[in-house]
């Protein structure tokens, strides 16, 4: 199962890039730091699951916002699990605006706080593993920078 992992924070990304691997070894985790690296990421490999992050820097970029770059990821493939990975209200609450927009659920398995418990980590693994199909893959998008 192949992982992307969306955080501009190295520190944060490293914890949960060391959780998932702690609860599957089996995984093959990706991080990047930005919506651009994401979309890139997505259009050339099959990925299971995408965590992403709220707040992607302060680059005026469209995709460095997480709702936004949720929304863009699932109008081009709406079957990609994502979690939203945030504690900023503001965030969770536009997270929920766009999971509502595609008829997804949020609830605590698709919206994690920064400070995950590992049993949340293997639970949301164990759905993804169950319920999904193995990979997805993404349309070429065309990324301006």
């Amino acid at each position: 199962m192949r992982v992307l992992i969306v955080e501009d924070n190295a520190f944060n990304a490293f914890c949960l890039s060391r959780l998932l691997q702690t609860v599957n070894k089996q995984l093959k985790i990706k991080v990047v730091s930005d919506g651009c690296s994401a979309l890139r990421y997505l259009t050339q490999y099959e990925v299971s699951l995408i965590i992403l992050d709220g707040d992607l820097g302060e680059n005026p970029n469209s995709n460095d916002n997480g709702p936004t770059l949720a929304n863009s990821i699932w109008s081009k493939n709406s079957q990609i699990p994502i979690i939203a990975w945030s504690d900023s209200e503001d965030m969770r609450a536009a997270f929920a605006g766009v999971f509502k927009q595609h008829n997804k659920a949020f609830d605590h398995e698709s919206c994690w706080p920064k400070a995950v418990d590992p049993d949340l980590v293997l639970q949301a693994l164990s759905f993804v593993s169950a319920h999904t199909e193995p990979n997805y893959l993404l349309p070429e998008i065309r990324v301006t920078v």
